[in-house]
């Protein structure tokens, strides 16, 4: 005699825990990207931020608004979008990471 005894898969995604917590940080990135930006702006006639560059340190704030951005399609699994949703959001996030840094 044998018997076979079928279980189901556990499920090891943990996603759904970590999700609020990344998608937490990537706002408060993009808020302190913006907050920079402007702080820089106003500030792009003093000494100090003349001689920083204030284009630079503006590209860099972008940058990193953008890199921050690269956090929403890692918050994608199949709970939340279809098949191909998911595949998109695979491939975008190499180039938002990458066009950030």
């Amino acid at each position: 005699d044998v018997m076979v005894e079928v279980r189901p898969q556990d499920n090891l995604n943990q996603i759904d825990n970590i999700r609020p917590v990344g998608l937490s940080f990537m706002a408060l990135a993009m808020a302190l990207s913006v907050v920079f930006a402007i702080w820089t702006y106003r500030k792009r006639t003093h000494r100090v931020i003349r001689a920083s560059q204030p284009f630079f340190l503006l590209l860099v704030c972008v940058g990193i608004f953008i890199m921050a951005s690269s956090i929403i399609p890692l918050s994608i699994d199949d709970s939340v979008a279809s098949h191909e949703g998911c595949s998109i959001a695979c491939m975008s996030f190499p180039w938002l990471f990458s066009m950030g840094f």
